[in-house]
């Protein structure tokens, strides 16, 4: 056997210088399929991340807020007689404080916090969605003659958790209303089974909801299970919006803005208005024609006035709660 200057068999130097050659190749063929694996995992984890959170997109909220809008504008486009449309979407001879509006939903991930649970600030960003809805299916005929309904305020009392993943409903009506606001009361609603439309026993079960004892945190412990109401349902929060009605820049009151739409006892309220609208005239009884000669809500005057009792408890809340100045908080 050949030996080499160092006394190593020239078979062996050969065999090694050999192997160091293929270990370049060996390596990068190994890093290759590492990398192309962790690739292929990072995109899959991304497309996943993605379609969990595809909801909170930008401009998403803005097509939940006004799809049924354009849902129901298309559908009277492509009517064969919009006037007949219209009437037969309006809420013609209908208690406004009867009327629910249901909107139903599921605690995503990306609204959740990270208890595990939907977000205190998701509430607020679904209820947009909710009452846009109850706008646009009670109060169409008032928009499309220029009105519109600039939010005032609104406050969240919660009373219990929707955990992730879980479907629950938002119910939305009229609770009151005085000469210049009117109250949209809503409820997150989860519904053992399943979610259902509204029973015929929902407005009561929602009056119920009104009273200061449904609102107070000390009536039902933390460890308590949760109460399933005569609905069927469980509560979870109660959300109170404020609203006025607008002409441009003047108020209208919510009895006109409403009776212009149809509600009332009977379909006197909306000839009336199909009569103005037909000769021209209900922008400028909008705009303050009104004053000569009103729509009549008198028939719903006690449920207003109910209303308007537990309204006023919160509004009286807030207004006073009057702000100090650091120094007077300090000497407290």
């Amino acid at each position: 056997m050949m030996r080499s200057s160092t006394g190593i068999p020239k078979a062996l130097v050969g065999w090694v210088l050999q192997s160091a050659r293929t270990i370049p190749s060996r390596t990068r063929w190994t890093g290759a399929l590492v990398y192309s694996y962790s690739s292929g995992l990072f995109l899959r984890a991304l497309v996943l991340l993605l379609l969990v959170n595809f909801r909170s997109f930008p401009l998403f909220w803005h097509f939940r807020v006004i799809r049924h809008l354009a849902w129901w504008n298309f559908r009277r486009l492509i009517s064969p007689n919009q006037h007949k449309y219209i009437k037969a979407t309006s809420p013609i001879g209908k208690n406004p404080f009867e009327v629910v509006i249901i909107l139903n939903e599921w605690a995503g991930p990306d609204d959740c916090d990270f208890l595990g649970h939907l977000s205190n600030s998701a509430y607020a960003k679904i209820l947009d969605e909710a009452r846009m809805k109850l706008c646009i299916e009670n109060l169409r005929p008032f928009m499309m003659a220029g009105g519109w309904m600039p939010l005032a305020g609104a406050d969240y009392a919660y009373v219990a958790e929707i955990p992730i993943l879980s479907r629950y409903q938002i119910r939305t009506r009229v609770a009151g209303f005085d000469n210049k606001w009117v109250y949209v009361h809503s409820e997150f609603i989860t519904t053992p089974g399943g979610p259902k439309n509204a029973p015929p026993g929902t407005v009561t079960a929602t009056t119920k909801c009104l009273s200061s004892s449904t609102l107070s945190h000390s009536t039902r412990p933390a460890t308590q299970r949760l109460k399933v109401r005569e609905d069927g349902t469980v509560l979870h929060c109660i959300a109170i919006s404020r609203y006025c009605f607008k002409m441009g820049s003047l108020t209208v009151p919510p009895a006109v803005a409403l009776g212009t739409c149809g509600f009332g006892t009977g379909a006197a309220n909306w000839a009336r208005s199909a009569g103005l609208q037909q000769a021209g005239k209900l922008r400028n009884f909008l705009r303050g024609g009104w004053r000569d000669h009103n729509l009549d809500l008198s028939d719903f005057e006690e449920a207003r006035v109910a209303g308007m009792e537990w309204c006023n408890k919160l509004v009286d809340g807030i207004s006073g709660a009057t702000w100090r100045p650091s120094s007077q908080v300090a000497d407290c």
